[in-house]
């Protein structure tokens, strides 16, 4: 089987590569065609050379159809469809032992044979969630970003009844305030995004209030702009002793600043990594399943053209960009 790749070979390039595949899995590895896969801030981060790890293929937040499963793959089968962990778990390691999975020895081993901006892949069945889909299926690919705000809020452990601010409302932002506003119900969230279209989009379907209502500075802040201005508007506005979960990865930044302005106002931060334990992917695909409303499909964008999509990122009105890789066009990279 020959499958198409982009790869990303330079910051703002992706090279169309192929490499072949088995037409039947073998053993623990299950063969899958991607259909959808959002863009995640990791994914952009090696985009626009924060991260130089290059050629790279990117692409996590997918759902596919199971093709064929290897001897030993027992909980899935064809025309299944399925989603991906970002962590390999070889529960062998103390971490894994010690209900800190996400933390495994070897998380980054890489048991696949390329990552979801492609055709097809193989891929080592652990990494895999069978899913039922009854609403538009690329909703699925909001599920593994929300289990890494289920096990960012595990660890936070703050009041939900007390103020919070979410600032920069992206696709980790977005999921933030679905599972405080729709799951949990809280009524005294506040958003804050430069992008102002996503900030009215938020604001029109869940109950939440722009921060410039609030009279005050806050003391918690999610902060989720992905940006070293966004982090900067979170340090300025946090309160001497602010609760602040940073999910913003700012790799290959001079971050320096922040650790002095936390010391300066006793901040007491959390850096959450990735989703957590298992138990995250399971409730946000329940959350995904009872909770999202066919309203919020305006939230997203899906376009066929991926450097279009990575391109126009930072401007783009859609709270989330997903690439629509059943259909493709298999020669707009550089």
């Amino acid at each position: 089987m020959i499958n198409h790749i982009y790869y990303c070979t330079a910051p703002g390039c992706f090279s169309l590569k192929t490499n072949t595949l088995p037409d039947e899995a073998p053993l623990n590895y299950v063969l899958i065609k991607y259909l959808y896969c959002g863009i995640c801030g990791g994914d952009y981060s090696v985009y626009i050379g924060r991260r130089q790890a290059y050629p790279i293929s990117l692409g996590h937040e997918f759902i596919g159809t199971v093709l064929s499963v290897g001897s030993n793959v027992i909980n899935l089968h064809p025309n299944q469809y399925v989603i991906s962990d970002f962590n390999f778990r070889c529960g062998e390691c103390e971490f894994c032992k010690n209900n800190h999975s996400h933390l495994c020895h070897y998380n980054n081993i890489q048991k696949f044979s390329n990552r979801a901006f492609a055709e097809y892949g193989l891929i080592h069945k652990d990494y895999l969630y069978p899913v039922t889909i009854k609403n538009k299926i690329e909703i699925a690919c909001f599920i593994e970003p929300l289990s890494c705000i289920l096990h960012a809020f595990d660890i936070w452990k703050i009041p939900y009844n007390y103020p919070i601010l979410i600032n920069g409302v992206g696709s980790i932002g977005t999921m933030a305030v679905f599972y405080l506003c729709s799951v949990l119900q809280c009524k005294n969230v506040y958003i804050n995004d430069i992008n102002t279209l996503r900030e009215e989009k938020i604001m029109k379907l869940f109950s939440v209030k722009n921060y410039k209502d609030y009279p005050q500075k806050f003391e918690y802040i999610f902060e989720s702009t992905n940006s070293i201005d966004g982090i900067k508007f979170s340090l300025d506005t946090a309160i001497p002793g602010t609760y602040m979960c940073i999910m913003s990865h700012l790799y290959g930044e001079d971050t320096s600043f922040i650790y002095e302005r936390i010391c300066q106002k006793e901040i007491q931060p959390v850096f959450p990594l990735r989703n957590g334990n298992p138990q995250f992917m399971f409730q946000a695909i329940n959350y995904i399943a009872k909770y999202w409303e066919n309203s919020y499909n305006i939230l997203y964008q899906i376009d066929t053209n991926l450097k279009k999509l990575f391109e126009e990122k930072p401007q783009n009105p859609f709270n989330k960009q997903i690439v629509d890789l059943e259909h493709l066009i298999w020669d707009e990279a550089d």
